[in-house]
């Protein structure tokens, strides 16, 4: 059963202190992402008292990007750290659940001299040659857990950008592969790449054998007036619909923002690359809709063309 208890207001070496041996904390980074692998890291600190150097340090979720890379340059100074990943073909072949395991079990084996436990964050731990405990928010708990989020989560992000400047079109320097708008986009626009994860939706549905071929759809600049008289949408998330004309051409989003449909105008440049609040409907740009509904949208564009 994984441990549970009060949050204190800063993770501590209380747990470790606790437990008999060598003992290191484990955490992941990247199990929601449409692209790119599961990271996973194993971080044992020196026994003691917890180091000056930490001060401040937390689960990798709750720091800026500056205070992950300063904690991430003390800690692979002053600790043991191992790093695993499981690959995108793993994540599709044994599902995120078990490749997020397998990359937690090699974080652990790659440490430079074998724990004796595992404090693991989360409800579930792998299977490893010590023993593992699992913890709820561990790396709100545990310094070393802690320590474990920042490492796997600057790896993971750095691979990322190194990713995005040979794959364009996908926002991975910003979103390293999580299913932000520009993801969904680049999705539409470029296709998948190697490095997504066909078993997560929507490139289940959208790239599926027998999905309908999105060929008919154009992302490049539109010379005059839509062609509302067929408006199509394609759902991306339960939140968020790409919208094209009659002739496939992409003109916007619909998107439930705070609760509230919006409809978000998008235009091309000569270079085909998307600009947010352009093209033929910017008129309509930020407008509310009762529903993500053609009818609904036909009528709220067409009034800029009447």
């Amino acid at each position: 059963m994984p441990t549970r208890s009060p949050l204190p207001n800063w993770p501590t070496l209380n747990l470790e202190r606790k437990l008999e041996g060598r003992v290191c904390g484990v955490d992941e980074a990247g199990c929601a992402p449409l692209a790119g692998p599961v990271v996973a890291a194993a971080v044992v600190l020196p026994r003691g008292a917890k180091p000056r150097l930490l001060r401040g340090l937390t689960d990798s979720k709750l720091l800026s990007a500056g205070e992950r890379a300063r904690f991430f340059d003390i800690i692979q100074r002053i600790a043991d750290v191992g790093v695993g990943l499981a690959s995108v073909e793993e994540i599709d072949r044994h599902n995120i659940f078990h490749a997020d395991m397998l990359a937690m079990r090699r974080a652990v084996e790659s440490l430079e001299t074998a724990p004796d436990i595992a404090l693991v964050d989360g409800r579930a731990a792998p299977s490893v040659a010590c023993a593992a405990i699992p913890i709820v928010k561990g790396d709100r708990r545990s310094l070393s857990t802690a320590a474990a989020s920042v490492i796997a989560k600057v790896v993971r992000d750095r691979l990322m950008h190194e990713l995005a400047g040979r794959y364009p079109g996908y926002g991975w320097q910003s979103n390293v592969g999580y299913g932000t708008d520009a993801h969904y986009l680049g999705l539409l626009r470029k296709g998948p790449t190697e490095h997504h994860r066909r078993s997560f939706a929507p490139l289940t549905t959208l790239f599926a054998p027998d999905a309908p071929s999105l060929a008919r759809f154009r992302f490049e600049p539109l010379a005059g007036t839509p062609d509302l008289r067929g408006l199509e949408l394609l759902e991306l998330r339960q939140d968020l619909h790409a919208v094209f004309d009659a002739n496939g051409y992409h003109v916007g989003q619909v998107k439930n923002l705070r609760s509230r449909w919006t409809f978000q105008a998008v235009g091309y440049r000569d270079d085909r690359e998307p600009v947010h609040g352009a093209g033929p409907c910017a008129g309509c740009h930020g407008e509310r809709m009762e529903a993500p509904d053609p009818r609904l949208l036909q009528r709220l564009i067409g009034a800029l063309f009447a």
